[in-house]
């Protein structure tokens, strides 16, 4: 631990209710331990201007944080640690951000927690027919005549990327007996082995076997907009459930609302769509086999302490002069959502 003296000087850049919302009273207390936190500012306009920018050695963002351009980062010639209380460096981290070698850590991994336990019992209900059974009662007024098709053990699921998200998906279904299918280009069937899932080459295959499939792929901007289509919604297998939390530019959202609209046996839970939320007058809004969640399987309320507790340790073992454990690299920035 550092006396007072040397500790480093930090700064924080996010919107004015995210540190609050990252920080709990132990944690905050513990960051002003670590470092000395010079300023918190809202906007990198109030940032610019600040007297001690220059000396900051430590930068803590989060939500609401835009990109570190250039002209910031020139100003702030001491900037060896940037903390992020999120997800996703990309918006954050422009090329040549990468250029002066600055650490940068992210908290996805503790983002990436519910999102997969929100998955996971979405697949649960989806198997045991929960949203089918559901709007036959409220329409019958009766129990579900046809269950023959249910039953959450002993399936076939299918996830679109094998990133953090989806792996930590697989675990908490493998206790299930199910069989688990993966569509990603970049998985190494060593890797997929190690985790006990099946690597399928063809996405159309995929979504031809599955009872469950979950979106898990980042979103690459100009290169794998709509990657999903008619053509794979169409192969879904009947009664299966598509789940959704990554992002909707993901898929065609035009094809789906076709699909479901023939297909009442389907089933769709979606976390985000495109855009998100989805306009006043999207016909997602009147589908009676679409779920809506409103972006809630990421962290949300009292789960996003757990990312501020993620960046002071790391913080804790920065100063320290220990490895760290989150750190993102800019090839790995490039292949997260």
């Amino acid at each position: 631990m550092t006396t007072p003296a040397t500790k480093p000087v930090a700064a924080a850049l996010l919107n004015a209710d995210a540190l609050a919302a990252v920080l709990g009273p132990e944690d905050l207390a513990r960051l002003h331990t670590l470092v000395t936190v010079a300023g918190v500012h809202t906007r990198a306009e109030e940032l610019r201007g600040a007297d001690h920018l220059a000396d900051v050695e430590v930068l803590l963002t989060g939500w609401g944080t835009r990109s570190l351009d250039a002209d910031l980062l020139a100003a702030m010639p001491s900037l060896r640690l940037v903390l992020y209380s999120a997800g996703s460096i990309r918006h954050l981290t422009p090329d040549d951000f990468w250029d002066r070698g600055i650490t940068v850590v992210s908290a996805a991994e503790a983002n990436n927690d519910p999102v997969a336990e929100f998955v996971v019992a979405a697949t649960v209900l989806a198997l045991k027919g929960a949203h089918r059974s559901a709007a036959h009662l409220r329409a019958a007024h009766a129990f579900l005549p046809a269950q023959d098709d249910l039953g959450i053990y002993e399936r076939r699921i299918g996830l679109v990327g094998f990133g953090s998200i989806a792996r930590k998906v697989a675990t908490g279904l493998h206790r299930f007996g199910h069989r688990i299918d993966v569509w990603d280009p970049y998985l190494d069937g060593g890797v997929a082995a190690e985790h006990g899932v099946h690597r399928l080459d063809s996405l159309a295959e995929l979504f031809e076997t599955s009872q469950v499939l979950s979106i898990h792929a980042p979103w690459l901007p100009g290169r794998n907009d709509r990657m999903i289509g008619h053509d794979e919604l169409r192969r879904l297998p009947a009664g299966a459930t598509l789940i959704n939390t990554a992002r909707g530019a993901l898929v065609d959202e035009d094809a789906l609302v076709r699909v479901l609209g023939s297909r009442p046996d389907l089933q769709a839970v979606l976390d985000v769509t495109w855009p998100d939320p989805p306009g006043a007058d999207s016909p997602l809004y009147g589908l009676g086999n679409v779920t809506l969640t409103g972006h809630i399987a990421g962290s949300v309320g009292l789960e996003r302490r757990r990312l501020g507790r993620l960046v002071v340790d790391e913080l804790e073992r920065w100063v320290a002069g220990q490895p760290l454990r989150h750190e993102v690299t800019q090839s790995q920035a490039l292949l997260r959502a």
